[in-house]
């Protein structure tokens, strides 16, 4: 078991800023293919996600998504995919792959809109997010930690301790304004025995820091700690659009997935 990379994080520049405005170009023009997350807001994701295709999603369709959707991704952005797995194997030091019959890592596309504007009734936990989710307002900027290895049915422990996992966000377009990610330092064990009301009076009293993204930088954390996406777009024609994915040490190695 990887004992230097259970906790991972760190910063790593892919692609250089025209290198990831020519991603977006090629995104943009396959939006005919783009996944609707919202019955309103201009929200989708390129590729199926365990989030929306697995947990609250009682037609489950993820499996069937990520085998019509992993061949389109891996055609028309292989070089994403080639420049994500060689960095992660050099800077790890490990070797990295996908998992399985799971969904590639994928891409989230947020379009502007005057609802993504900053406030803190926007800040909700996952759980009271997922309630209010496919509704017609805007649901909230879910607060969370990721558990997608557990969505999938991977292990929660192996040789009694907690699955290694990673999480990361590759940004290839931010709004004008800069977006990131905001983390706590607090994980599931600290707060998670507390009800809803008490998690977030508390993590409103614990202090936080911002990760600032840049295009073409990958943010690699290990996805236990509490933390929130910042910065969605507000002006008509901004996006914010990050290729998303998390990571599982199985078998002696990183199994990549979303």
């Amino acid at each position: 078991m990887p004992t230097s990379t259970i906790r991972p994080e760190f910063q790593l520049q892919l692609f250089s800023q025209a290198a990831s405005a020519d991603i977006v170009q090629r995104l943009l023009d396959l939006d005919a293919f783009w996944l609707p997350r919202h019955p309103y807001l201009p929200f989708y994701t390129l590729g199926a996600t365990n989030y929306y295709d697995i947990t609250g999603n009682p037609a489950k369709p993820y499996l069937r998504l990520a085998q019509q959707y992993n061949p389109f991704l891996r055609e028309n952005f292989g070089e994403v995919y080639a420049a994500l797995l060689s960095s992660l194997r050099e800077r790890l030091g490990q070797p990295v792959g996908f998992l399985p019959e799971a969904a590639l890592p994928g891409f989230h596309i947020f379009g502007g809109h005057a609802d993504f504007t900053a406030g803190n009734q926007h800040d909700i936990l996952h759980g009271a997010w997922f309630q209010r989710r496919d509704g017609h307002g805007f649901p909230g900027n879910p607060i969370h930690v990721d558990t997608a290895h557990l969505a999938l049915g991977l292990p929660a422990a192996v040789a009694g301790a907690p699955l290694p996992t990673l999480s990361f966000t590759l940004a290839l377009s931010l709004p004008q304004e800069g977006a990131g990610m905001k983390i706590w330092p607090l994980r599931m064990a600290d707060i998670g025995d507390l009800d809803g009301q008490e998690q977030m009076q508390l993590l409103q009293r614990c202090a936080s820091r911002l990760v600032a993204y840049q295009a073409g930088g990958l943010f690699v954390h290990s996805g236990d700690c509490y933390h929130q996406a910042r910065g969605l777009p507000v002006q008509d024609g901004q996006y914010r659009i990050t290729l998303q994915g998390h990571g599982a040490w199985l078998d002696g190695q990183w199994r990549l997935f979303w």
